[in-house]
């Protein structure tokens, strides 16, 4: 046990107790370091740094590469499950099952070590000319502490680590599963893994943080399906296996010494070596989340932060209770399991298993190459990067060969070298981040005090439920319901239910309510002729809706106010490349149409219809609970724009779709219908044919509830004084008027 490798017939110490139990109190003393320094944001921004992870908070306009979702998934690919499901029966093999009451504590205690990582890493990464990201713990080591020599140390040792840590190791570790648990002859699986991978990386980051998106979603629900028909059946009660961890977390079987002492050993090394498992401290994540898409570098900071939590309170705790259900709680019983599972590696549950170790697996191998990559460029530039990318290659290859004609000698060896190197990597990165933890605090302080980032926890949880929930499916569904046409008595008692609940005022309504054959039809109702009066002031523009005023006012370049605190760019809510340059510095108005409201929209100005530009996306409400928390909302929903050439400029008609909104439709083209099943982006311009639009006259209409912003041209028009923000405007009542004519529109026939 006190050697620094050592040899057993079936089953070696991953490193001696000389070497895990330093790195065990190294990690957890800056752990500590940085919980005060930064305030504990373990505590204070859990909740937040999901909320971020989930999307809510992105802007598109920030710099960057990927989404934080993206650089989540890529960065901590290996360590999220593949490294859990190793470190935790690692763990529970040194010090038995109450090793995982020690995880929680020390995974609570070190989760600011990827904030402030994360953080630095963007803080300080370069951009080449070519818009290429160069980020990692080189940069903020070099750049912050004045020590390129201890930069390039780190960089050498990074890229050994990669190799064997992120390459070699995992690489035999799928190869294994491939040969014993699929049944794969000889190089077939490394050989398929190496051929994905290599389709993965050779797209770039982008591709990576793309193929995260596909590729942890199904490794999750396998994993989830796979726990549930492998173990269901066989777990021991929850609640017994948790009063276990507490009864043992306190008598652990000591190691190299009786007493205090002994237990103390035990920890470090148990826990030490999930820690290492899991990449604590390597500085992995922090090199992927360089290049996130971000306006703060304490957001993707916050989202690592996340990971840590993941790994320690949820999977460890899953993977525990597994282990403890079969009675596999020491170094015996835990080496046995893995045969367990390959004695059912035919059914359902084991495949599914091993779809999702190799999913991750293949993941995190594409996360580890990036991470070479960047090392490699930091010494020598591409040249070098290009010599890495044939040896990371080269050597997992070569690796899976011997693996395949020496066995089991050559994982060990792998395993042993590659968890040496990276304990030798996460050294100079802790000690950095102990020196740097003031001007992460910073950042993170920044973003808190001028983001408009908010931590409530009810309102988070609705966001929350908000993006997890299919919406664009639910509003399919819900628009499918609202066609139904049921039994005239039963369609009565719905419809009037409705419009009390919402106080809709029938007396404008140009039909009886019991004359509406569907909740749809009532929805999208005509007003009666003289309901509403437009205003005929040659150059007065008037509302398209029944609605409330959310906001207004002027564009600033090309950023439109979502609500305080929150923007978005004018290129991302129009898309179209050819006509969003025209709204540079222009005006808006955004109105918002509850379930109360009329849902027809009309022209706000008498012009010709150039085209449209149709956007599909996401549906979150538009209430303004989600208004004002998230972030660049009107760009992530579904979206219609019709541009109107008038005489004084143009306007772009933009119609948002939201949560129960069936359909988008428009009179002047009955092709148009948004929300079908297989969507696409879409630009249509009118060219053969020329189509007019009266003032007030009928554009289209929201079957349920959404919003409608109008974005005018430069100079073109002011908004009216008598507009105020909250108020409800009716259709065809003045907002704004024209400034000066630019050019001459026939009249329309």
């Amino acid at each position: 046990m006190e050697t620094f490798f050592q040899s057993d017939s079936k089953f070696s110490f991953v490193l001696g107790s000389d070497v895990i139990s330093p790195y065990f109190y190294l990690v957890v003393v800056t752990g500590l370091i940085l919980s005060f320094r930064l305030g504990f944001p373990q505590i204070r921004y859990l909740f937040l740094s999901l909320k971020i992870l989930t999307g809510n908070m992105d802007f598109k306009g920030s710099k960057g590469q990927l989404v934080h979702s993206q650089a989540f998934f890529a960065g901590i690919g290996s360590s999220l499950l593949t490294g859990t499901l190793l470190g935790t029966a690692l763990a529970v093999a040194y010090g038995g099952i109450g090793t995982i009451f020690w995880i929680w504590v020390t995974s609570f205690l070190i989760m600011p070590l990827r904030l402030v990582s994360s953080t630095l890493a963007i803080k300080f990464r370069n951009q080449l000319p070519s818009g290429r990201y160069l980020s990692g713990p080189m940069y903020f080591i070099e750049k912050s502490l004045r020590a390129k020599w201890l930069a390039i140390g780190f960089s050498i040792t990074a890229i050994l680590t990669v190799l064997s840590f992120g390459g070699v190791f995992p690489f035999l570790t799928l190869s294994f599963i491939a040969r014993d648990g699929l049944n794969f002859s000889g190089m077939t699986g490394p050989i398929s893994f190496a051929v994905c991978l290599l389709f993965i990386v050779i797209g770039g980051i982008r591709r990576i943080g793309r193929a995260a998106t596909l590729i942890a979603p199904i490794g999750i629900l396998s994993f989830i399906f796979a726990y549930v028909m492998l173990f269901g059946q066989d777990l021991a009660p929850f609640f017994s296996y948790l009063k276990q961890i507490f009864v043992e977390a306190f008598s652990l079987p000591a190691i190299g010494g009786a007493g205090l002492f002994g237990i103390l050993r035990t920890i470090s090394v148990s826990v030490g070596s999930f820690l290492l498992s899991t990449e604590a401290g390597v500085g992995k994540s922090a090199g992927v989340a360089g290049v996130v898409r971000t306006d703060y570098a304490a957001k993707q900071g916050l989202v690592s932060m996340f990971a840590t939590f993941c790994e320690g309170f949820i999977l460890a705790t899953l993977v525990g209770y597994v282990l403890y259900s079969y009675g596999a709680v020491n170094i015996e019983t835990v080496l046995e399991f893995p045969s367990r599972v390959l004695e059912n590696k035919d059914s359902l549950g084991a495949l599914l298993l091993f779809l999702s170790i190799l999913l991750f697996g293949i993941l995190g191998l594409a996360g580890w190459f990036y991470t070479g990559e960047q090392s490699a460029f930091y010494i020598f530039g591409e040249k070098f990067a290009n010599f890495f990318r044939i040896l990371f290659f080269g050597s997992v290859l070569i690796s899976a060969y011997f693996y395949q004609t020496q066995g089991e000698p050559v994982l060990l060896f792998a395993m042993r070298f590659g968890y040496t190197m990276a304990l030798i990597t996460s050294i100079p990165l802790l000690i950095a981040l102990i020196l740097l933890a003031k001007q992460a605090k910073f950042e993170l302080k920044k973003y808190i005090s001028e983001s408009g980032a908010r931590y409530e926890i009810i309102k988070d949880i609705y966001l929350l439920f908000l993006t997890i929930l299919p919406k664009n499916l639910i509003s399919k569904l819900f628009g499918y319901f609202s066609t139904l046409k049921l039994p005239r008595f039963m369609m009565i008692i719905i419809l009037k239910a409705f419009a009390k609940a919402y106080k809709i005022n029938l007396d404008e309504a140009e039909l009886e309510i019991q004359e509406y054959a569907s909740l749809n039809q009532f929805f999208t109702r005509a007003l009666r002729a003289e309901a509403r009066i437009i205003d005929s002031a040659e150059n007065a523009i008037v509302s398209p809706t029944d609605s409330k005023i959310t906001s207004f006012g002027n564009i600033n370049e090309s950023t439109i106010i979502q609500a305080k605190g929150i923007d978005y760019s004018v290129k991302e809510l129009i898309g179209s490349e050819k006509y969003y340059k025209s709204f540079t510095n222009g005006k808006y108005i955004t109105f918002y149409l509850s379930p109360q409201d009329y849902h027809r929209i009309h022209s706000p100005f008498y012009g010709q219809i150039l085209g449209y530009y149709y956007e599909p996306g996401k549906l979150f409400p538009v209430n303004d609970l989600a208004v004002l928390n998230i972030r660049g909302l009107f760009p992530k929903n579904e979206r219609l724009i019709t541009f109107l050439q008038t005489e004084y400029g143009k306007i772009a008609v933009i119609k948002v779709g939201a949560s129960n909104v069936g359909k988008i439709r428009v009179t002047y083209d009955n092709k148009i219908v948004t929300n079908n099943w297989i969507r696409f982006s879409k630009e249509h311009e009118y060219k053969d044919v020329s189509i007019f639009i009266d003032k007030g006259s009928e554009m289209g209409r929201f079957e349920m509830g959404s919003t409608v912003i109008l974005v005018f041209e430069n100079e073109s028009m002011e908004i009216s004084p008598n507009l105020v923000l909250g108020e409800k405007v009716q259709y065809g009542t003045v907002v704004g008027q024209f400034q000066k004519k630019k050019w001459k529109l026939p009249v329309k026939p």
